[in-house]
């Protein structure tokens, strides 16, 4: 059982952009959320390349699968759809988003030992912005994270800042927005002066669960270890915050609807004064941050 001091969790998340609770998932919820992670592993030796269901490493193969994210897992096993509307999870949202939640969407990564990819430095809120930013994502540790397996990475504070640019000009990609460029779904760090040394590394016991805002900056390097790092991301999101792009990840309006896990929907989007850069032009393949990112790498 996790225990949490309301003010002073509200306080960090504010100031800081993030918060970690641990042990927020008990042993039991663990080892299940664990099972049915493998199950899906296993049953990605059957997939050649990246589809609806999986993006795969670069030298995944039957024998030797190796995944680095099972999409939307709330839509693959039961399991998963349960642990969105923990209890625990939810009382933690309301203290840092409020009475009225809706749930966005999920994703498991995975980072396999010896090589699991990194993820480039990003806001959640480049790819998908709302009507306001009252957003989280929520991280649930399916194995022991130390400095070691590559921890999720986040800089203090980021979150008040700007929204940082995501995209990138390239000679051989040709788009009406040239003055732009394409949406990579990652910053250069150096242009947008970042200091990422600040970075904090979020590590913990599994069970226990990071909590990052919309707009905190974050990435994780590669996985080096001889041990996985699974983490099972939820996004959520304010009743009132409407979304500008991509409204499909919600599903129709009945399952928009659907989607409530606190208090109650409503029809009037707030609307604040955050600033966004919308997530266009969209690179080929466009539907993984692991393949959008990698058009910058190109």
């Amino acid at each position: 059982m996790y225990i949490v001091n309301p003010e002073s969790l509200k306080h960090d998340y504010e100031k800081q952009g993030f918060v970690l609770v641990e042990n927020l998932f008990d042993e039991i919820n663990v080892i299940e959320l664990q099972r049915v992670t493998e199950e899906l592993i296993e049953q990605s030796r059957g997939h050649q390349k990246s589809d609806e269901k999986f993006d795969l490493e670069p030298d995944h193969s039957q024998t030797n699968p190796r995944v680095q994210r099972i999409k939307v897992p709330h839509k693959q096993h039961k399991v998963f759809a349960k642990a969105l509307r923990n209890s625990m999870l939810l009382n933690v949202l309301q203290i840092l988003i409020g009475n009225n939640v809706r749930f966005r969407n999920s994703k498991l990564n995975i980072k396999a030992a010896k090589g699991g990819s990194e993820v480039d430095w990003h806001q959640d809120w480049a790819f998908y912005p709302h009507t306001n930013s009252d957003l989280l994502a929520v991280g649930i540790m399916l194995d022991d994270i130390d400095e070691d397996n590559a921890p999720l990475m986040v800089v203090p504070q980021s979150h008040l800042g700007k929204t940082l640019n995501h995209h990138y000009l390239r000679n051989d990609w040709k788009a009406n927005c040239e003055e732009v460029g394409v949406f990579s779904g990652s910053v250069d760090l150096k242009e947008e002066e970042v200091d990422s040394s600040t970075s904090y590394k979020i590590t913990g016991k599994a069970g226990s669960a990071s909590f990052h805002h919309v707009k905190a900056l974050h990435g994780s390097g590669p996985n080096h270890s001889d041990r996985p790092r699974r983490m099972l991301f939820f996004e959520y999101a304010a009743a009132d915050a409407w979304p500008l792009v991509d409204f499909e990840v919600y599903g129709d309006f009945a399952e928009y609807e659907e989607k409530m896990v606190l208090g109650k929907s409503t029809l009037q989007p707030r609307i604040d004064n955050s600033d966004i850069i919308m997530p266009y032009p969209r690179p080929p393949n466009p539907d993984s941050i692991y393949r959008i990112q990698e058009f910058r790498r190109a």
